[in-house]
């Protein structure tokens, strides 16, 4: 399965909303590292000692069958659909490390 890195952009002062729908944006994120495809996923915080200074977005990396399938997932994501991330960028990824 091809694996693939999405680059999140948030929007400025969506700071609460992003919070409140947090829990529905972790659910979507545990199903897939529940089935063995969530590579890695964070937030990048405006400050990391301050997370109320907001965040600029998120890096999500996953696994995917084909692109369409990514898409489609990424149409339901909460943060998207909620106006919390501008933008999202697609890049396909070569997996080096870890193995296995």
């Amino acid at each position: 399965m091809p694996y693939f890195v999405l680059t999140c952009t948030d929007h400025e002062g969506t700071l609460e909303k992003r919070l409140a729908i947090r829990p529905q944006h972790i659910e979507r994120l545990q199903k897939l590292d529940d089935e063995g495809r969530l590579i890695a996923a964070g937030a990048h915080p405006k400050d990391p000692n301050n997370p109320q200074a907001g965040f600029l977005g998120s890096t999500i990396i996953v696994e995917f069958d084909t692109r369409e399938a990514l898409d489609s997932w990424i149409q339901e994501e909460p943060f998207l659909k909620e106006g919390i991330y501008s933008n999202i960028e697609v890049k396909p990824f070569n997996k080096a490390f870890p193995k296995g």
